[in-house]
């Protein structure tokens, strides 16, 4: 139980510190801007100096002029928006089988004079193959939930691909999904689990590029720093930016620190430079991601961003390079994330819609425990429900 005797005055201690803190912040915004500012007409130096860049930060690579500004294209009269997401129950030691459910939440809306959508979810019970298990020496602990959220994101995109494939070529439409399209979590894992999940999100990503359906990621209230730390790298004062070579770690040399040229604008995100750059309505420039893993992605398959103010909020839209280098799925993609968002308040509402349908319930979670607890015993098969597990699913107090 939470004493809020005791934390309402860390509260107050903690939003003085956010006030004494907000000169700070301003003082990096404006530092930001004027580093965009003075970016103009350099896309090529600045590309260079990137790419030789040796920094101890994820670094945006430019595929426009960094500073510029996308009004909002018009929006296409007739078209169809797909969008999904996905929840999970993960059974464990404690519960009847080890064994993972996964709900995906699918939307198709079509807007045309005969407006409809169709919200439906596809529900997956299965038993986990070798390759979703944490092994430890001697014994199978569980399902590895690093793994499991991998096989989430493919079902998803599946399921995404095989709508757009059935979808009428000659109506424009977008595909999105709720979140990053960079696999992060690919970069710990084995060389062969990583050739298989690229197999297969390369082969749902050529179905979207063959039926031409850009298929964009969507994030909300982005807490990325690559663009600022692009602006790092454009005023360096060395010859090549080499952080370990020219700023080496203080502490690791037992030094008092001395903050580097490039310093100011540690503060703050992309997120909050653009909302004082865009408008609504108003896209940044397309950059690159330089993240690691993307280096085994297939050049077509390489993410590329941009930053959207979508009049409520600033929200960071991934797409494959196949949609940053086509014009048209490049602005349609612009065009129709904003829409979406205008007509969710502020969140796409695809995607709110697909969170809807893919939310598993608490009540939902039991009967679907309940059902495989009769099912099992009907067959004769062992119930081995622990009173641990029992305990979490009916709380008392």
């Amino acid at each position: 139980m939470l004493d809020l005797a005791v934390i309402a005055s860390q509260i107050r201690n903690f939003t003085q510190d956010q006030v004494a803190a907000l000169p700070l912040m301003q003082d990096a915004l404006r530092l930001a801007q004027t580093r965009l500012r003075e970016t103009q007409n350099r896309k090529t130096e600045l590309a260079a100096r990137i790419q030789s860049s040796r920094t101890s930060w994820l670094v945006a690579r430019l595929r426009e002029e960094p500073s510029l500004v996308v009004s909002a294209p018009s929006v296409p009269e007739i078209h169809t928006v797909f969008a999904s997401d996905s929840s999970q129950i993960v059974t464990d030691r404690h519960e009847i089988a080890l064994c993972y459910l996964l709900n995906v939440g699918l939307i198709t809306i079509h807007y045309c004079p005969d407006a409809q959508a169709v919200l439906t979810s596809r529900p997956i019970l299965a038993h986990p193959d070798e390759s979703l298990l944490d092994d430890f020496p001697q014994e199978t602990a569980a399902i590895s939930p690093r793994r499991l959220g991998i096989r989430r994101q493919l079902c998803e995109f599946e399921a995404l691909a095989e709508l757009a494939e059935a979808q009428d070529p000659e109506i424009p439409a977008v595909a999105l999904f709720d979140g990053s399209l960079i696999l992060w979590q690919l970069d710990t894992e084995t060389p062969q689990f990583r050739k298989d999940t690229l197999d297969a999100l390369t082969a749902y990503w050529e179905a979207f590029r063959e039926c031409r359906v850009p298929v964009a990621g969507y994030i909300s209230l982005p807490g990325s720093r690559d663009v600022l730390n692009a602006l790092r790298v454009s005023v360096c004062p060395h010859p090549h930016s080499r952080c370990e070579e020219y700023c080496p770690d203080s502490v690791k040399r037992h030094v008092e620190y001395i903050a580097p040229p490039c310093a100011g604008t540690e503060r703050i995100t992309d997120e909050e430079l653009f909302a004082l750059v865009l408008q609504p309505g108003q896209r940044s420039a397309v950059f690159e991601s330089a993240a690691k893993i993307l280096e085994s992605y297939q050049e077509p398959q390489k993410i590329g961003f941009f930053y959207l103010h979508t009049g409520f909020e600033i929200a960071r839209v991934e797409i494959p390079r196949w949609v940053a280098d086509d014009p048209e799925l490049l602005n349609r993609t612009h065009a129709l994330c904003l829409d979406q968002a205008y007509k969710g308040n502020g969140y796409p509402v695809a995607l709110a819609e697909a969170h809807e349908q893919a939310m598993i319930r608490g009540p939902e979670r039991d009967v679907f425990f309940y059902l495989m607890e009769c099912r099992m015993a009907e067959f004769g098969l062992p119930v081995r429900t622990t009173r641990k597990a029992l305990s979490k699913r009916a709380r008392r107090v």
